[in-house]
């Protein structure tokens, strides 16, 4: 006899069915299966045969070569023997036929031994997938500093820095302030001071740390509004340290404020300004009423702005410089001719727009486990992408942006100011990230202008800032680069990554997931805006 399981272990409390099946040498005979054992337990205790007889009997008629079961159901662990005989029958029913029930005789010595296990406690199934960790690459100390730095360098620091005490004239920053004198009001001294403080706070945020030590590789310090990272490198070979990124370059990018430029925030203040002198901001201008009382604070930092018009950086500048980095175009009436810039970027936006869907491709790869993602496209993108923000890298590149980001900031300070937000209101429900955002949003709607919120620009600035860096300052070009640094890199940035095409979708329509769209997003934002008062 034959006997197996579809159940291993057998265990108390779960139906288990028992397959038997006849040696070749038994005969084809009723046999009986039963538990002798069970009769001389404790009362209550089951029978485990299921369909047994009220003497724990359960007869089967059997052939040669044939599975048969019997279903058992356990009450108590421990070791059972199955007992079976052949069933004799009466010479009045016939012999050897297997059929019908006769006499039953008691069973015979042979036996199987079945151990019964306690059940198991029940532990919930947990299914996850095991990823290997990201690979590491030459360049993780500089990404990380890239992340610091851009965080440093964010608006909520910057306020901070400006509310400290002595910073500003007494109360400057506050709504509904008097000042400690006349010559705190007077004049432009303390647009001046956020001026400087702002020039300050960006030297300082630029100046790269890892834990508590900054590396500073070089006996000479060169300074750009403060203090300034060095390279290890020969200073009159061009190239790369082994660490640091390229001597006197500060980690701050020109397309944050391009894209700061297109959400419309120096716009902003330019027509709050032009109301302020008393002039039209543009044909139509909604700015019917702007009643500045004098004693409130607003008041002198508006009139050291506007007397501080001839240093900044115009317009003019920094579209040209755009065009000159990265080949991006600003349209408008007081942007130069097409025909006055000297050199741009054609192929930067197609090949950064090619490399964030191919590091999107990537992600599918490497989400999906059953596939071994190839990062060597990403590689090859990167290369790219490196050797042309490489040429746009002269001229004004290391000056213009931190000046421009240090201008922007201060801008930022004025529009949060209490005092705007009761002259422009705003929606005060909407969770802006940074107080000045829905000054911002409620002047695009009161012009007119492209309505995606300052919000989706916010992210293509301070997410394009850390992957621009991150590929500007990476040693892409070098063969001892490979495949393993862009995985490294794309898993790394993979939420800036992820959030820039979701804001450039927001903003501009194209999906740069779907494919590489190099429409010029100035371009893009005036068809969005054609099509809104067409449809007003």
């Amino acid at each position: 006899m034959q006997l197996t399981t579809t159940a291993a272990p057998v265990e108390v409390g779960t139906p288990t069915r028992l397959n038997v099946q006849l040696d070749g040498s038994d005969p084809g005979a009723t046999y009986c299966f039963s538990f002798p054992e069970y009769p001389h337990r404790p009362q209550g205790s089951a029978n485990p045969l299921v369909g047994a007889d009220q003497d724990g009997n359960v007869l089967i008629g059997m052939r040669p070569g044939v599975n048969y079961w019997l279903d058992v159901l356990f009450d108590t662990a421990g070791g059972y023997q199955l007992a079976y005989a052949r069933h004799t029958k009466t010479s009045e029913e016939g012999e050897g036929t297997g059929e019908g029930e006769g006499e039953r005789t008691p069973p015979a010595p042979e036996h199987i031994s079945i151990h019964v296990f306690a059940p198991r406690p029940a532990v919930p199934s947990k299914v996850a997938l095991v990823t290997e960790p990201p690979p590491d690459s030459a360049d993780s100390t500089l990404w990380d500093a890239i992340i610091k730095v851009t965080d440093a360098m964010r608006y909520a620091n910057f306020e901070d820095v400006v509310a400290r005490p002595g910073v500003l004239p007494q109360d400057v920053g506050t709504a509904g302030g008097h000042g400690s004198g006349f010559p705190d009001w007077y004049g432009v001294d303390a647009y001046d001071r956020l001026s400087r403080a702002a020039r300050t706070f960006v030297g300082d945020a630029v100046n790269w740390k890892v834990g508590n030590q900054t590396l500073e590789q070089g006996r000479e310090r060169s300074y750009v509004f403060g203090r300034r990272f060095t390279a290890d490198a020969d200073p009159g070979v061009p190239g790369y340290g082994t660490t640091l990124p390229l001597r006197g370059v500060p980690l701050v990018e020109l397309i944050w404020n391009y894209w700061m430029e297109e959400g419309m925030l120096v716009q902003t203040l330019n027509h709050v300004l032009a109301r302020f002198e008393n002039r039209h901001g543009s044909a139509g201008d909604q700015l019917g009423r702007f009643d500045l009382n004098p004693l409130q604070p607003l008041r002198n930092l508006l009139w050291g702005f506007a007397e501080d018009e001839r240093r900044r950086l115009t317009v003019r500048r920094r579209a040209a410089e755009y065009e000159y980095q990265y080949g991006l175009r600003l349209i408008g009436r007081a942007i130069p001719a097409a025909s006055t810039v000297v050199e741009r970027r054609t192929q930067f936006l197609e090949a950064f727009h090619s490399l964030l869907n191919s590091v999107h491709k990537f992600y599918k790869e490497h989400d999906d486990k059953t596939v071994e993602a190839d990062a060597f496209p990403l590689l090859s993108g990167l290369r790219e992408v490196h050797l042309l923000l490489a040429h746009g890298a002269h001229n004004q590149f290391a000056d213009l942006a931190p000046t421009a980001r240090a201008e922007m900031l201060a801008m930022q300070w004025i529009l949060s100011r209490q005092e705007m937000r009761l002259f422009l209101g705003g929606p005060p429900m909407v969770p802006y990230e940074e107080p000045w955002m829905d000054r911002v949003d409620t002047m695009k709607e009161l012009q007119g202008w492209p309505d995606p919120s300052i919000t989706h620009f916010f992210d293509l600035a301070v997410h394009g800032e850390r992957l621009v860096l991150s590929v500007r300052h990476g040693q892409w070009n070098s063969t001892d680069h490979t495949r393993k640094d862009a995985e490294h890199w794309a898993l790394l940035f993979r939420e800036s990554v992820q959030r820039y095409v979701h804001a450039y979708r927001a903003v501009t329509g194209a999906d740069l997931t779907t494919g590489v769209d190099a429409t010029m997003p100035s371009t893009l934002l005036a068809r969005r805006m054609r099509s809104r008062r067409a449809r007003a």
